[in-house]
């Protein structure tokens, strides 16, 4: 054994791969800011949002209600840390999405990089998706990440999808006219056949299957509205009173962009300015409830069309992910 892989062995004794604590808050804090400085750019980072949640999760409301979700199977998310000499150097989450772990924030410091953390991080991760009995991981990287890529290559992964996020500032937005027979309006509860029958007609089927998309992934979760993670504004358009566009759209604080994450229009609608105003009905109501500066949008390379509305309303391309997806029949081995 050389000197590097001795020095290597005596790196990884001292690591360690645990769950997440209330006291790993400032190292790993630390860890996001370095890790995502150009994403924190644009889309801002509040802090004491953190703080806030953290401080819930692990208050006497938060302590029984994961207590209690994890000894009934209905733990939501997990968050494991790498620590290395009492320090927080790296962590990652996975959140369950009904059969499927979905696996995000993966982050090392800089300085403790290509020591096979980001490897560790992702096979307890992996670990933890295969004995919670999921059907397959899923996460999405920055396209140019070409190291993570790599990683997740090795492990298994296969590319499904790429997504380009495009930003605007709230106030250049462009300003739209009405279409002829087509009303927007927000969601109603009894709109979710509606809109589910739209979601399997007009969104990629492969992304449908491999995020195992149901009914109920049209519902707010509980944990949501316990914790209070963000708040939504979800929209449909109507044409002869029949839905044919639906949007949803997210916030938390001001210092923070908000988010388009999902955008549905028939496709026998498509190219009609439907797109535009559903998004523009979207920002203008979150503007009013929380007055953010930025909105964040993500569209589907498959979908030309929804990245010409997104742009003319006058969003910016700035980077793009890959979607990337591992069948937990090929965990067993690890």
């Amino acid at each position: 054994m050389n000197k590097e892989e001795a020095d290597e062995n005596d790196f990884f004794k001292d690591m360690l791969i645990r769950d997440f604590c209330k006291s790993d808050l400032h190292d790993l804090l630390d860890v996001a800011r370095l890790s995502f400085a150009p994403e924190f750019e644009l889309t801002g980072f509040d802090v004491d949002r953190i703080k806030k949640l953290v401080n819930q999760a692990f208050g006497p409301i938060g302590r029984i209600f994961l207590g209690f979700s994890k000894i009934f199977g209905k733990e939501r998310f997990k968050f494991f840390v790498a620590e290395v000499n009492s320090r927080v150097v790296g962590g990652t989450m996975v959140t369950k999405h009904g059969r499927i772990g979905y696996i995000s924030t993966v982050m090392v410091h800089p300085a403790y990089r290509r020591k096979g953390i980001a490897r560790r991080l992702m096979e307890s991760a992996l670990n933890y998706i295969h004995k919670r009995n999921m059907r397959r991981a899923v996460l999405h990287v920055v396209s140019t990440n070409v190291p993570a890529k790599n990683l997740y290559t090795k492990l298994g992964f296969k590319e499904f999808e790429k997504i380009t996020y495009l930003v605007s500032d709230t106030d250049s937005l462009s300003e739209l006219e009405n279409i002829e027979g087509v009303q927007v309006r927000s969601f109603q509860k009894d709109d979710i056949n509606a809109v589910y029958s739209l979601m399997k007609s007009s969104e990629d089927p492969k992304h449908l299957e491999i995020l195992d998309f149901k009914k109920d992934d049209l519902k707010t979760p509980l944990i949501t509205r316990v914790f209070h993670l963000f708040r939504e504004s979800r929209m449909v358009a109507l044409y002869h009173n029949k839905v044919i566009g639906y949007v949803q759209a997210t916030y938390t604080t001001a210092n923070e962009a908000g988010r388009i994450i999902n955008i549905q229009v028939h496709p026998k609608m498509r190219g009609k300015g439907v797109e535009e105003l559903l998004i523009s009905s979207a920002i203008n109501e979150i503007k009013k409830k929380i007055g953010v500066k930025k909105i964040l949008g993500t569209a589907s390379l498959k979908r030309p069309e929804l990245i010409v509305a997104m742009e003319r309303l006058g969003f910016k391309k700035h980077f793009e992910l890959s979607g990337m997806f591992l069948e937990t029949t090929c965990l067993k081995n690890m």
